[in-house]
């Protein structure tokens, strides 16, 4: 990321989360600088997961790869990444406010994309294992979504000068679970639920 040490900044990330959140916020990008870094990551992060889901879903007997219509299309795997990316920005920044936060978001748009950027590499890492060491290679998808909450937790505490990484915790699964209801809503309503055979 322009401006900082990218090496360095992700050993901070790892070290010590809040100050590599503070470092990134210092910066001060323009709004055009973090939408594109959104872009640039997440077409990266669809190559990455191309890659590692034609690793990981084999044939079977001829049959079509699970997902596969997904797999091999970088740029819906892109413009989900993206949706996911605004998104997460979107809670990060909107319910820290309703809890008394004053993060923008703006400020939380880069965090989320710099949270993604260093995801990115244990995705490097783990297409680097799965032919070698696929048992390996699987730990490191679990690690990567513990490190994804990990990393959201401490960023929105710097975000919005939270104190209580427990509590921004709770918020987090409160939000999911409130925003899961309501796409189910949202699906049941639009049709697009599976039926429950009688």
């Amino acid at each position: 990321m322009n401006g900082l040490n990218i090496r360095l900044l992700v050993g901070m990330t790892l070290r010590n989360p809040a100050q590599a959140a503070r470092a990134i916020l210092d910066v001060d990008y323009p709004l055009g600088v973090r939408w594109a870094l959104a872009v640039l990551v997440v077409s990266l992060a669809a190559i990455l997961a191309s890659l590692t889901a034609a690793l990981v879903t084999v044939p079977v007997d001829g049959e079509p790869r699970p997902y596969g219509w997904i797999v091999d299309q970088p740029l819906i795997l892109a413009g989900l990444q993206m949706a996911a990316v605004v998104l997460s920005a979107g809670l990060m920044a909107g319910v820290g406010r309703m809890f008394g936060g004053d993060g923008t978001f703006e400020d939380a748009l880069i965090l989320v994309v710099w949270i993604e950027a260093v995801l990115l590499l244990v995705q490097l890492a783990q297409i680097v294992l799965l032919p070698i060491m696929p048992g390996l290679g699987a730990l490191l998808g679990l690690a990567a979504a513990g490190m994804f909450f990990y990393l959201t937790v401490q960023f929105t505490k710097v975000l919005h000068g939270f104190r209580s990484g427990f509590k921004v915790f709770l918020g987090m699964v409160a939000a999911m679970f409130a925003f899961a209801f309501l796409l189910s809503f949202v699906a049941a309503a639009f049709g697009l639920l599976p039926e429950v055979p009688a």
